[in-house]
């Protein structure tokens, strides 16, 4: 956990980053890029595939809080309090491993780019998941590591969901 509260510790410094890291963890960001990706699914009449990576992405959020108790790991905010004494407010949840903002951005993202195979959605979708992960370490609510690791189970269970999907069409 050197690294993590390393990196956790170098970041904080760029405390002036905390309102836009905000937003990116937020609900109306997601929700904007939801509906936006949801929009051009009906467009190109595919709304069935953008219900499947819903689904899928619920799925992963309740294996990620499955794995949250599992694990029980703390937040770096309950854990280490005393490295980071500007923390307000660290919210309800105790444990970190995995990061679910981390692993539900990186399934969504990862079935986005399988399905519809379009370089500038991919890049949005990537780069947004990429920033909403760096944003929870910024916000002391994930080490590194926990975003990390919330990332690649986000990746693996795109990549497994796409291709069970692929099968399944085929019978």
């Amino acid at each position: 956990m050197g690294l993590d509260l390393s990196f956790s510790e170098w970041l904080v410094q760029f405390n002036y980053f905390n309102d836009l890291a905000i937003i990116f963890s937020g609900r109306v960001f997601s929700g904007t890029l939801i509906a936006g990706i949801g929009i051009y699914f009906y467009r190109i009449k595919k709304l069935k595939i953008f219900f499947f990576i819903c689904l899928v992405t619920g799925l992963g959020d309740l294996l990620g809080n499955f794995l949250k108790d599992l694990f029980l790991q703390p937040r770096p905010c309950f854990s280490h309090i005393d490295l980071f004494p500007s923390i307000d407010k660290c919210g309800p949840d105790l444990t970190g491993m995995p990061s679910n903002h981390a692993l539900n951005f990186f399934i969504f993202s990862t079935l986005i780019h399988l399905f519809l195979r379009n370089s500038v959605i991919s890049i949005i979708f990537f780069a947004s998941s990429v920033l909403v992960a760096l944003s929870r370490v910024l916000l002391i609510k994930h080490l590194l590591s926990q975003v990390i690791i919330g990332s690649l189970i986000g990746i693996v269970m795109g990549i497994i969901f796409y291709e069970a999907f692929q099968r399944w069409k085929k019978i």
